[in-house]
């Protein structure tokens, strides 16, 4: 098995005793299934040899390990799957984690169809792994053993009629491994990008409309698919002739046990003849099963490669190591960019070089300049989205490095432009600041964010639907949604990100009046554009072409 897959089966260890369950489950199953056949077959072959057989006893014994077989037959489906579908929730988990800590990766930036695919479509692949190859891998070599041992009992020379073709049979998903390799780097290649092109036409729907450019993203679309549809023709005509080879040597193996028999008529109990048919078949049915999951090994391989890759991604971020606290908010000196530089790019000029500001307890600090001169750049270093390449970002005195991720995200809370809106009602969107506020506090930080207000557009008032994406309110309604739930916060430092740019003048002035009475303890930095904004701050901050700071 390959590398990318090795490293996901240990996982399988932390389910240690379910996976016991599945291998003597489908073990049971496999030798119940072969009892069951082998007892019939020599029955039938008794009594046309010989016209007397134990008819009672054994029919009464097939009858219950048919019972049983067929009570562990569903017991194995309910024990592995269920084994398979809490594996990949603990993969799932783990992706989960590793992405929230790694993105975003400003020095391979990625679109998020892609991920999205990679986090579910290529862990759901791995069904199969986990529910249906791993443990029935060891039970086909219980199934081998038994068959060669029955074998034995019968003649040694059955072997021959069907090891060979165990062989090749168990052979064919390793002789097409390169093939199947390519094929299914392909597939989840083109499946990814499709997905992700899916993603970003949803999104862009109403432009694309507007534009006259649907009909042009729709033909794109349907060359991704055409693309996607010729890997899965080339994958199912690859397992089609191999499907075609198990059954052809299934079929030869009984041929082979039908010519061992009447080769050695002299030496061969004729009751047995039936029984040595089934035996050169049984062996096969469960290889061949295997060999039928493992034609799926150029998929799964491809998908456990982009599962480690994003597991192996390291941080964007690393959590101190001696992590400090803050100091009360009674001598919290505020937030401080010392000599601060940042790129994106090792190829390309920094966007920020060399700035310094301050934002302190109770003041309204604007941040202003072109577009491309590290405005919101500034905002993701002080919520430690990625850290400087040179100089500090510290608040009240301690460098943001040294902060743990939820002392950093209740100190600071930040209103991006577009603030994104889960389905649920306003009191909701607004509670996910804080899940632990009760409804006083939700009902005072939308009071103070303006939501309250009759002319607000919010009907029901905190009950007010919201569709998803925030879908049915206005721009400047889901500002004042996202500036409610970081107020609820209570943080040190808010940030509003071009966050006020969707509302119209009397809106702005309201979460201005908002912000100015939030009390002398809260710094806020504001980007923005709008003159009637900067009025209402204490000090301009001009950030020039280039990634230099100025006073205004």
């Amino acid at each position: 098995m390959s590398g990318p897959l090795r490293r996901l089966l240990p996982v399988v260890g932390e389910r240690r005793a379910t996976f016991v369950w599945t291998v003597a489950s489908n073990a049971a199953v496999q030798l119940g299934a072969l009892t069951t056949t082998v007892l019939g077959t020599w029955l039938a072959g008794r009594a046309a040899a010989t016209s007397t057989a134990p008819l009672a006893i054994v029919a009464t014994a097939l009858c219950g390990l048919a019972v049983v077989t067929a009570a562990m037959t569903w017991r194995e489906s309910w024990v592995s799957h269920d084994l398979a579908y809490r594996l990949i929730g603990t993969l799932r988990a783990r992706v989960f984690d590793r992405l929230r800590v790694s993105l975003p990766d400003r020095r391979k930036p990625r679109r998020s169809g892609d991920l999205v695919s990679v986090a579910f479509a290529d862990i759901d692949r791995l069904e199969w792994l986990y529910a249906h190859t791993a443990a029935q891998a060891l039970t086909s070599a219980m199934m081998v053993a038994a068959t060669a041992t029955l074998s034995l009992l019968v003649t040694p020379w059955l072997l021959l009629a069907w090891v060979p073709f165990v062989v090749v049979t168990a052979a064919l998903p390793w002789l097409s491994g390169r093939a199947g390799t390519r094929q299914g780097t392909e597939l989840t290649e083109a499946a990814a990008t499709l997905n992700a092109e899916l993603v970003d036409t949803v999104r862009g729907l109403g432009e694309l409309s507007s534009a006259g450019a649907l009909h042009r993203r729709t033909a794109a679309l349907e060359k991704r698919t055409s693309a996607l549809t010729a890997v899965q023709t080339r994958i199912g005509s690859r397992v089609g002739w191999e499907r075609a080879v198990t059954d052809a040597a299934l079929a030869l193996s009984a041929i082979g046990a039908l010519a061992v028999c009447a080769a050695n008529l002299d030496t061969i109990d004729r009751a047995l003849a039936p029984v040595a048919m089934v035996l050169a078949t049984a062996a096969l049915g469960p290889i061949a099963q295997i060999s039928d999951l493992l034609r799926n090994v150029g998929t799964l391989r491809a998908a456990g490669t982009r599962i480690t890759e994003i597991l192996d991604r390291a941080p964007a971020v690393q959590e101190p190591r001696a992590p400090r606290p803050l100091p009360s908010r009674d001598r919290a000196t505020g937030l401080v960019f010392d000599h601060v530089s940042f790129g994106y790019r090792d190829d390309a000029p920094p966007v920020l070089r060399d700035v310094s500001f301050t934002v302190r307890p109770g003041e309204r600090v604007a941040l202003t300049g072109p577009s491309g001169a590290g405005k919101t750049t500034c905002a993701l270093l002080a919520t430690r989205m990625w850290d400087p390449d040179a100089g500090r970002v510290t608040l009240d005195g301690v460098d943001l490095t040294e902060l743990t991720d939820d002392d950093l995200r209740r100190a600071i809370s930040a209103v991006p432009q577009e603030p994104g809106l889960l389905t649920g009602t306003i009191a909701t969107n607004i509670r996910l600041g804080n899940p632990d506020a009760d409804d006083i506090e939700v009902e005072r930080a939308a009071r103070r964010a303006g939501i309250l207000d009759p002319g607000a557009g919010f009907p029901a008032g905190l009950a007010t639907v919201v569709g998803e994406s925030g879908d049915g309110l206005s721009g400047g309604q889901r500002a004042r949604v996202a500036v409610a739930r970081a107020l609820l916060v209570n943080p040190r430092i808010l940030i509003l990100d071009e966050a006020t740019a969707n509302l119209d003048p009397e809106a702005d002035e309201a979460i201005t009046a908002a912000l100015a009475s939030a009390g002398n303890d809260i710094g806020v930095l504001v980007i923005a554009h709008r003159p009637a904004t900067l009025a209402g701050c204490h000090r301009v901050i001009a950030l020039r072409e280039g990634g230099r700071a100025g006073r205004s």
